[in-house]
């Protein structure tokens, strides 16, 4: 009899909270605390997860603040608790309808956005820096720094990217793996190690946080895949980074990269079933991303490789849709162009499914760069040029929860506003509302000055003109007589009335009077010098 993977969703209890609050390797509760119904099996290696309550919030709730949909209220009591199990089609309905569970939820196989096989690359990584204004954004210090990238993928090989000229800094102890034996920075090279260098062409100087999600010991049928359940595991554990204390007036951003997806509806469970992921904005998984966002979290998912032209053989022939986390509200989804604007055949269209205007923009791709493969392809390549970008403007405008136009939501404005618009005016479902822009965010952030025109229009006496003085020669002072130092007459004996008092002492002091003075020759005692 087959079995399905799903996720259990339990209400809060005495037996299941102290598990999910523990520490990261206490392990799974025990089976007796789980529901007992035939046909479900748990999975005993799973560590509980706490998944947050979300309570809708209105305008005129204190504090307002702007764009804020809900509120997230993470006490034992009022959240919820995952699990993992495999269960039968049959066991299903009476597993959703058991007392201790909130609901059932399909455990769907998530791998990389991988490319077209054997398509050449269009142009470098030096292109990508060219077209995003890099230089410029080095001018402006936007570089990334003091800004988290979560790389959430296969894993990091540094010494790989070190090798082709991205020397760069790895949070080991925020970085985290599904697993035993695995360590952060020491991945194979492949998918992570490529979407790691793609992201730190506009960032160089960001932090990365290696998150071996694909690397979970519950893989499908690649090596490089894994499930919604250890993508729960891996966002909680950046929630935590984000809650993390903060020293008094330190910032903390962090940009998510996610190239990884689900690529056909039959992973899933149908449209409509309470237990769907796609199209289901209740999922735990849609919830927790969700979740990180209003934590202050910039996430960018890849928009899929099942366009129309060139489709990825996984894609079984569907497209036009962008499914389940890659079409969140709270996300900025990423569509594929190369160096020359143009749409690559690959890049899937939307609409979204749980938000219709997706994907949001365009990031470059298929360009030669880190050198993992004959092109960094794929919107897998996209999302993480993308990220790079985010976290330069991050670094000139972190994010601080008080501070509304620092939120995830502006800044995913702020990204699509500044984007080059490409193909039909506005959005569209191919491209979104353009290619990401870097030129234009720089000069988003350049220093401005008042237009000294208008200041002049409105002040106009202060910008008028200064006559410039004319000089006009002084005419001679007459001197009365004195004499020089030495023999001669006293300073008494020269008369001084009233009327020329003011023209002696001039040109006494122009004929060297103090020096007289100083060297003795005139007797100060004997100077009369009251006006008469």
């Amino acid at each position: 009899m087959s079995k399905r993977r799903v996720i259990v969703e339990l209400r809060s209890s005495t037996e299941i909270s102290p598990f999910a609050l523990g520490p990261p390797n206490r392990g799974a509760a025990p089976t007796e605390t789980m529901p007992r119904v035939s046909g479900v099996e748990f999975d005993a290696s799973y560590q509980v997860q706490l998944l947050p309550a979300l309570t809708p919030r209105s305008p005129d709730l204190t504090p307002y603040v702007s764009g804020r949909r809900f509120d997230v209220n993470a006490s034992p009591e009022l959240s919820t608790y995952l699990v993992r199990a495999e269960a039968t089609e049959e066991s299903i309905e009476p597993l959703r309808h058991h007392q201790d569970v909130v609901g059932v939820f399909a455990d769907i196989e998530i791998e990389p956005m991988q490319i077209c096989p054997g398509s050449q690359a269009k142009g470098t990584h030096l292109d990508v820096e060219r077209l995003l204004c890099v230089s410029k954004l080095k001018q402006m210090n936007m570089t990334g720094n003091g800004v988290l990238i979560a790389i959430v993928d296969s894993g990091i090989n540094l010494a790989h990217l070190a090798g082709k000229g991205k020397n760069i800094n790895l949070d080991v102890a925020r970085s985290w793996v599904p697993r035993t034996g695995l360590v952060p920075g020491q991945a194979a090279v492949g998918h992570g190690t490529m979407c790691a260098f793609d992201a730190a062409i506009a960032a160089p100087q960001a932090t990365f946080l290696d998150i071996q999600l694909l690397l979970s010991n519950a893989t499908g049928a690649s090596s490089m895949s894994g499930l919604l359940s250890d993508a729960i595991r891996a966002y909680n554990h950046l929630l935590s980074v984000m809650n993390a204390p903060k020293r008094p007036g330190e910032a903390r951003s962090l940009v998510v990269n996610n190239s990884w997806g689900m690529f056909h509806p039959s992973w899933d469970f149908p449209v409509g079933h309470p237990s769907n992921y796609s199209d289901n904005p209740n999922h735990p998984f849609n919830k927790m991303v969700a979740t990180l966002e209003q934590a202050g979290a910039d996430i960018l998912f890849a928009a899929g490789n099942c366009g129309k032209d060139c489709p990825d053989g996984r894609c079984e022939g569907v497209s036009g849709a962008i499914y389940g986390a890659n079409s969140h509200p709270a996300v900025l989804s990423v569509a594929g162009v190369d160096i020359s604007d143009i749409r690559v055949g690959y890049s899937t269209q939307g609409p979204g499914r749980l938000a219709r205007d997706k994907p949001d923009v365009c990031g470059y791709t298929h360009f030669q760069g880190s050198g993992v493969y004959a092109a960094d392809g794929g919107t897998s390549a996209a999302t993480p040029v993308v990220a790079g970008l985010v976290a330069a403007v991050r670094s000139k405008r972190p994010y601080v929860a008080s501070n509304p136009s620092s939120s995830p939501a502006a800044i995913r404005a702020l990204i699509r506003t500044t984007a080059k618009d490409l193909g039909s005016s506005g959005f569209d479902f191919d491209h979104g509302f353009g290619v990401v822009n870097g030129c234009a965010l720089a000069q988003k952030f350049e220093p401005q000055f008042p237009d000294l025109v208008d200041f002049c229009k409105r002040f106009p006496q202060l910008c008028r003109p200064t006559p410039k003085p004319i000089p006009v020669p002084r005419p001679a002072i007459p001197r009365p007589p004195f004499p020089g130092p030495g023999p001669g007459p006293l300073i008494s004996e020269v008369e001084v009335s009233e009327s020329n008092f003011t023209d002696w002492l001039r040109a006494a002091w122009d004929a060297g009077v103090e020096s007289a003075l100083a060297r003795g020759n005139v007797a100060a005692k004997d100077c009369d010098c009251e006006p008469k």
